[in-house]
């Protein structure tokens, strides 16, 4: 998590066909294959399915929003149909899955099979880890007490076992190099310095043409002003009742992508900035990642060093005040979000009345033609106290205006012997 894969997925989704045509076979036809994986594994990816109410993110145990296993099984066909080409299947979430699922997800995979990890120094992951929180997993923790959490400090409400398995780089690797043997793993050690070093690490793997995988994205951290202000909002939704898909679909599709993802960050604004106590830890952390990666004897592109960077500290202090002009781009993206919901169900309720008058004139036409070829077996002295007989009342009154308003529109109408026949005129 938080080491720049969203761009690399961005360009293997975005190139699907230039990937083919080298070689490599991206399946699915989304983003990425989270929902296969998530279908395979159990876990709660479709945050907009789920259906309680806001609340900790259980993504490993919590029940609803659990893709079909059929996502997983139409993945599985479309790989075995391709014999030919290299395969490349990603999300980060697979970091954060114990030996036994971890076991479950290279069978069902298949041999041959490579693991690439992408790492990065941990004092650069855990600030954006927290704010990454408020968007994705409505979280409400203040920053200072989630550290403490996240770190072992609060004994009796521990970080989720995923979270701790994810962060661990050395565990994580060795992890892995145990069930596919370590000459079947690569470590892509992310440093900014360096900005392609990473897809140009991909591109040699899969064999692709330089630059294939380069592609920018808007997938960059919230800064501490506009993680703070969701982090209160979620909480205000947390406790009015706020169910997790309106939040996936007017907080994080809504205030979040069409608000701060699209604003520019201004040079003085705060960034989410660990406090001293928290970058001792962080630091030390680096260093053993970086000596469990090195015994685990995998191959590694990058300097592991770069685990260890010590990072720049400053005092946690909360933040009360939000800048008018980045709540209300916030908002203005909610309220645009609840516009594009909007239409999209007056589009779905507009092509539900066109079906619907579709099957109405269909069944109409369908029932004329069944009396009509009913009342055919009628004797014709009986015709017409049979085929009324099939109608109701008020759908005889309707025919009778109908079949007057034909003839009076016309000028036509039946004589009435003793009487002058009635044309209807019009005044002009």
């Amino acid at each position: 998590m938080k080491t720049g894969t969203t761009a690399v997925q961005a360009a293997a989704s975005g190139r699907r066909k230039q990937l083919l045509a080298h070689g490599v076979r991206y399946p699915g036809r989304s983003f990425n294959q989270v929902r296969q994986i998530g279908g395979l594994i159990g876990w709660s990816v479709d945050v907009w399915r789920r259906t309680g109410r806001l609340g900790p993110d259980l993504l490993d145990v919590e029940a609803s929003g659990v893709p079909d296993r059929r996502l997983w099984n139409e993945l599985r066909a479309e790989i075995d149909a391709d014999t030919q080409r290299r395969v490349f299947i990603t999300h980060e979430f697979v970091s954060q899955v114990d030996d036994t699922t971890a076991a479950r997800i290279v069978e069902a995979v298949g041999e041959p099979v490579h693991i690439c990890i992408t790492v990065r120094a941990p004092a650069r992951i855990v600030p954006s880890l927290w704010a990454q929180g408020m968007r994705d997993d409505a979280q409400t923790e203040p920053f200072e007490d989630w550290l403490r959490r996240f770190f072992g400090r609060d004994v009796e409400q521990p970080a989720s076992g995923r979270f701790q398995r994810a962060y661990d780089h050395g565990d994580l690797v060795q992890r892995w190099a145990r069930l596919v043997g370590s000459q079947n793993v690569t470590v892509i050690v992310v440093d900014p310095s360096q900005p392609t070093l990473m897809t140009g690490a991909f591109e040699q793997m899969l064999g692709l043409p330089d630059g294939m995988l380069q592609w920018r994205t808007s997938n960059r951290a919230l800064t501490a002003v506009e993680a703070e202000l969701f982090r209160t909002a979620n909480a205000e939704l947390r406790d009015r009742g706020a169910d997790w898909r309106t939040f996936f679909e007017l907080v994080r599709k809504g205030a979040v992508r069409l608000g701060p993802e699209r604003r520019e960050v201004g040079p003085d604004e705060r960034r989410v900035t660990l406090p001293p106590w928290a970058a001792e830890i962080v630091t030390a952390d680096g260093q053993r990642f970086a000596r469990a990666i090195r015994q685990s004897g995998v191959r590694v592109v990058g300097d592991l060093d770069t685990l260890a960077v010590a990072p720049e500290t400053a005092e946690w202090h909360d933040i009360e005040q939000i800048p008018v002009a980045i709540a209300a781009n916030a908002l203005a993206g909610a309220v645009l979000a609840g516009q594009l919901q909007r239409d999209k169900f007056q589009a779905q309720l507009n092509s539900a009345s066109a079906r619907v008058a579709k099957l109405h004139a269909e069944l109409m036409t369908e029932r004329s033609k069944t009396l009509n070829e009913f009342a055919a077996t009628i004797p014709s002295s009986q015709r017409a106290d049979e085929v009324a007989a099939a109608f109701t009342s008020h759908e005889l009154a309707a025919a009778l205006k109908h079949r007057l308003l034909v003839r009076l529109r016309h000028g036509r109408t039946h004589s009435v012997p003793g009487r002058p026949p009635f044309r209807h005129t019009r005044n002009t």
